[in-house]
């Protein structure tokens, strides 16, 4: 025959036969669950806190300035943030390039 575990609920206290959640209060008692759905929650954490990482300090200066009222700062800055697009896709393409190459 199989192994027969009971599990004591550390909740309300009821004794269970070969059960993951008690049978009186629904609390889930299978440690390795308990632990394996844990880590799931650590994993999906650490995804969201590396999508909301804050942006770049260059992307965040040009946000502003773009958005400024005074026109000495506004038409200054899109011609910065024009080069600067401009100089970021030809880096883009250069590695592409060598990439494409190595491979």
């Amino acid at each position: 025959m199989g192994k027969v575990a009971y599990r004591k609920c550390s909740n309300c206290g009821t004794v269970n036969l070969d059960s993951d959640y008690c049978e009186n209060c629904g609390e889930l008692i299978n440690i390795n669950l308990k632990r394996k759905l844990a880590r799931e929650a650590l994993e999906v954490k650490k995804q969201e806190e590396k999508s909301a990482k804050k942006p770049n300090a260059v992307t965040v200066f040009f946000k502003k300035a773009l958005e400024h009222p005074n026109l000495l700062i506004k038409i200054p800055a899109k011609v910065f943030y024009s080069i600067w697009v401009v100089v970021m896709s030809i880096g883009a393409f250069i590695a592409f390039l060598f990439s494409y190459i190595a491979a």
